[in-house]
């Protein structure tokens, strides 16, 4: 097993999230505010949110679950993150609940236009998962469902499981159930719907604007709602590797070492013991008895066309060996250059990515500006650093066109060794000081280097030498 896919699969998915990611709010409808107050206000709120998405980022480990998401794209060609509101998660608050942002396979996702992308503009959302019996009905009975319905919550038949392979990865002693989750909506407020074959648990009239569900394709598909995946396309490419790879590994097995012919008439039996004499039996020449059949020979061109077709395959996903540090740094400025080059044919991938971000940001302000009460403080990461509370106006801002944009950091590629090979040359010249050259080291690189600033303070710079 030669797994190209999985080498080609991470240096894709490493490669969209191009830097640090900080969300910045917007309000389409603040131009047009005439008092002055009330501008201010907006503003406000809209700075506390800002400040809230980055502790929201950091505390909710947004980064590796982008991660799962982009992974998920890759491999089936949709990323989609699901937001809901938490009514029992605590955070130091006299106030009960949050949001809590999940992830959701694109097999259990449904929506009344299958031609359109757009979900914001759908009918209706369906999301499907599965939960144990017990669970459900607990739910159902929160909810006020009478007990006859309570009842109609059973597990799958098991006919349906097999054929769907429902339960395929589920403990065999737990009773489990298909549930749906429907959002609609009515007076344009989302509408949550959630129940079982034969029961509905619960009907709930959220008050959100956008439907709590964001996503991106990683290659769109023309009049469809899911997208495609790269791996789709090295699946063959990954078998022929492996299968021919396999067939040149047996060949050697086989060939690899000469084999001894012996007439059996006249030698009996063989024996390759060193030293030991062999006795044929009747005249003639003894050569003619025994022979020796040399090794196979491989067809020529045979490895260097698995290895063409392993290097294209890495091309064509513009993974190339600069891409993916294989290739000799000889010049340093070149390699950044194709590396740079490389990440062009994922500039679509990544647009789509951060304008599902932005989605998602959006999505936790409506969230927050319904749910939360008007006394209730949000975390906020401020500028040093520490963390912060506030509490914007709520009411003011749901009445807001609020949206939210993804502004990234540039990627550096510059690695610490790269970093550390510039300041020698800056020092040899003379052009950087040794104090600015031990502050300007990359963290790791000297183990000790407070000590010998603190020497350098007390004992003074010597001249380059």
């Amino acid at each position: 097993m030669f797994n190209i896919v999985r080498r080609i699969t991470d240096y894709l998915v490493s490669s969209v999230i191009a830097g640090d990611v900080s969300i910045e709010y917007l309000d389409s409808a603040l131009p047009y505010v005439d008092r002055a107050a009330t501008r201010e206000r907006i503003h406000a709120g809209i700075t506390i949110l800002n400040k809230h998405a980055a502790w929201r980022w950091r505390q909710n480990d947004m980064e590796s679950l982008c991660y799962k998401a982009l992974l998920d794209a890759a491999l089936s060609g949709d990323g989609i993150f699901y937001c809901w509101w938490d009514p029992d998660r605590s955070d130091g608050q006299p106030f009960l609940g949050d949001i809590r942002t999940d992830l959701v396979d694109s097999t259990n996702l449904f929506v009344a236009d299958t031609s359109s992308s757009d979900l914001q503009s759908q009918a209706y959302l369906i999301l499907s998962g599965r939960a144990k019996v017990s669970d459900l009905r607990l739910e159902a009975l929160a909810a006020g469902v009478s007990k006859e319905g309570i009842a109609r919550i059973t597990s799958d038949d098991e006919q349906d499981v097999r054929a769907g392979a429902l339960g395929s990865y589920e403990p065999s002693d737990t009773e489990q159930a298909t549930y749906l989750i429907r959002f609609f909506r009515e007076n344009g407020e989302v509408v949550f719907e959630k129940s079982t074959r034969q029961c509905l648990i619960r009907r709930v009239h959220t008050g959100l604007r956008f439907y709590p569900v964001a996503y991106f394709h990683w290659h769109d598909a023309k009049n469809s709602y899911l997208g495609s995946a790269p791996v789709s396309d090295m699946i063959a490419n990954q078998r022929y590797i492996n299968s021919a790879y396999a067939l040149a590994m047996k060949h050697m097995s086989d060939t690899a070492f000469s084999k001894i012919i012996y007439d059996k008439s006249r030698i009996p039996e063989w024996s390759n013991e060193v030293g030991e004499a062999i006795a044929a039996l009747g005249g003639g020449n003894v050569s003619d008895a025994v022979s020796v059949v040399g090794v196979g020979e491989m067809q020529e061109g045979y490895l260097e066309l698995i290895s063409d077709v392993i290097e294209n395959t890495k091309s064509m996903m513009s993974a190339t060996e600069a891409a993916l540090g294989d290739a000799a740094a000889n010049n340093t400025s070149a390699l950044l250059t194709l590396q740079n080059a490389s990440q062009i044919a994922l500039q679509h991938t990544r647009t789509a990515f951060y304008a599902c971000i932005g989605e998602l940001a959006t999505i936790w302000a409506d969230m927050l500006c319904t749910y939360c009460p008007a006394e209730r403080m949000l975390a906020m990461l401020g500028e040093d650093g520490q963390i912060e509370a506030d509490a914007p106006d709520y009411a003011l801002l749901k009445g807001e066109l609020l949206r939210a944009t993804v502004l990234t950091g540039n990627t550096s590629r510059y690695t610490p060794a790269t970093t550390v090979s510039i300041l020698d040359k800056l020092l040899d010249t003379g052009r950087l000081s040794l104090r600015s050259y031990l502050e300007l080291l990359p963290s790791g690189v000297l183990t000790d280097k407070t000590a010998l600033l603190k020497k350098i303070e007390t004992e003074g710079e010597k001249p380059n030498e």
